[in-house]
């Protein structure tokens, strides 16, 4: 999963200097008052909750679609491990 906190977080960044705006405009514009929470998520050391993806989606102007690929593609990865960890795990016991 850090993965994609650092895939969508470089996207949320791309588009936020494409809008030229800086780390605390933007922050101010999701109600908060320092740059710390915008940092940790452009980095992917956070994840970004779901309602203020739907905010950045909005004011920075991502398309949806691309923010819904980043995101169903990690998913995808993550549950063909745990699928595959499965399959191996039944064949080890058996």
């Amino acid at each position: 999963m850090p993965e994609i906190r650092r895939e969508l977080g470089a996207l949320i960044r791309d588009y936020r200097i494409k809008k030229n705006l800086t780390q605390l405009h933007l922050a101010q514009r999701l109600g908060y008052d320092s740059t710390q929470f915008i940092s940790l998520f452009e980095r992917g050391l956070s994840k970004v909750p779901h309602n203020v993806l739907g905010q950045l989606i909005i004011i920075l102007g991502i398309p949806e679609k691309k923010v819904l690929d980043t995101l169903m593609k990690a998913y995808e990865f993550n549950l063909k491990a745990e699928i595959l960890s499965g399959k191996k795990a039944a064949k080890d016991s058996a």
